[in-house]
């Protein structure tokens, strides 16, 4: 067995790709293998409150209903400067955040979502801003160890979770093929196969990451 001082997991993709069935599956897996801490996040590294929370929109007893959204693409973004506002204050997460929270800690991180959301899907974290600029934003937070992109046919998400539309799912999809192919952490894996077989593939990967 090997004991990780830090090391950090990304899990990406659309609702209905399997992400959460995947991180249940391999989190026992990864605790025995490395002998190690196993810790979760969602999006983030939630050192800091959410951006409603700190504004008392909503109260922490609400955060718990972040990860259960029905209709991701329900509220309207924001508009340019609110938009610019709201990831500038996620970026503290990212960075001071992520310093004091993940950087300073043992064990083996494990985020379903990230930053990488805001390039793929802005809507869903109510960003409107040109993609240039978040992917400027995106050049100064910390790089995950290993980056999975999860996701098969559209076709088949949609009949799992048909929360948006065929084409936005499909569009979704292509985005993370693309965006698997040119990031150089992450890798790409089909989930129209069983779960076995993901679960598999997915261990086979991070093996190979943490064994380099």
């Amino acid at each position: 067995m090997m004991n990780l001082r830090h090391k950090t997991i990304v899990f990406l993709g659309t609702d209905g790709s399997g992400k959460s069935t995947v991180i249940d599956a391999i989190t026992p897996v990864l605790r025995r293998k490395y002998a190690t801490n196993i810790n979760y996040e969602h999006l983030r590294p939630n050192y800091i409150p959410s951006l409603g929370v700190a504004m008392g929109k909503r109260t922490k007893d609400d955060e718990t209903q972040i990860t259960k959204v029905e209709n991701p693409h329900s509220e309207k973004p924001s508009g340019f400067f609110g938009s610019l506002f709201r990831l500038s204050y996620y970026l503290i997460d990212y960075t001071y955040g992520y310093y004091k929270k993940i950087y300073k800690s043992d064990g083996i991180w494990i985020f379903d979502r990230y930053f990488y959301d805001f390039i793929i899907d802005p809507r869903r974290g109510k960003i409107n801003l040109p993609q240039w600029l978040i992917k400027l934003f995106g050049c100064i937070i910390p790089s995950p160890d290993l980056i999975i992109c999860l996701g098969t046919d559209a076709g088949t998400i949609y009949q799992r979770k048909p929360e948006l539309s065929l084409h936005e799912i499909k569009r979704q999809v292509d985005m993370l093929k693309l965006f698997s192919q040119k990031h150089k952490k992450a890798v790409w894996i089909d989930t129209g196969c069983s779960i076995e077989k993901t679960v598999k593939d997915t261990m086979q990967i991070i093996n190979s990451c943490f064994n380099k």
